[in-house]
């Protein structure tokens, strides 16, 4: 019997493993039907194209590596604000991670795949954004805030990561990373309480 969410899984899985060692331009259909062990006829029934795949992968793996991370989190920490931290250090630890796979989405001065994968993720976080703010009863507007939080965490990830990449010492990269994100946690905690 076929299994929808894991043969769309194994797709997932094989363009980013593709992606972490060639660029998005160079990989093909068949490739990635290859090493997920299906056919063009199956990926077809799933996706439009390549960057249909790219869109959807982008969400559905980074979800099911942040959730996994995130349940985690909760059975070891009951503190709220030691929780939003830790939950904030694996979203930059997650773009450190992929940080190939990220920078593989550009070739030759071509950011669409790239834009493919930051608009996946921008909504993403705005449905996320939208539910906070109304739990909190705040009555601001969700799209402005999640825009302004998105880039700054989304260009923060990528500047961390490029910073573990290219700096000598790591360490201080990786503290600094930890006092801006206890910041960003207390911060989360102060305007939740306000509330």
């Amino acid at each position: 019997m076929r299994n929808p969410d894991k043969t769309k899984k194994e797709f997932e899985k094989s363009l980013f493993k593709l992606l972490s060692k060639k660029n998005y331009h160079d990989i093909t259909i068949n490739e990635i039907c290859s090493l997920a062990n299906k056919t063009k006829m199956t990926f077809y029934h799933y996706y439009k194209d390549k960057d249909n795949l790219l869109a959807l992968a982008s969400i559905n793996l980074i979800n099911e590596e942040y959730n996994e991370a995130y349940r985690k989190i909760l059975r070891k920490e009951t503190d709220q604000e030691e929780i939003e931290y830790q939950s904030i250090l694996v979203t930059y630890d997650w773009v450190a991670k992929h940080y190939k796979q990220i920078q593989n989405l550009i070739h030759e001065g071509d950011t669409f795949p790239m834009e493919i994968f930051k608009n996946a993720l921008s909504n993403n976080y705005s449905k996320y954004m939208t539910e906070t703010i109304k739990s909190v009863g705040y009555d601001v507007p969700s799209d402005y805030l999640s825009i302004f939080f998105f880039e700054g965490l989304y260009g923060s990830c990528i500047y961390y990561a490029e910073q573990l990449k290219n700096k000598k010492d790591k360490k201080k990269v990786k503290e600094d990373i930890k006092k801006l994100s206890r910041f960003w946690a207390k911060l989360i905690m102060f305007a939740t309480k306000e509330n």
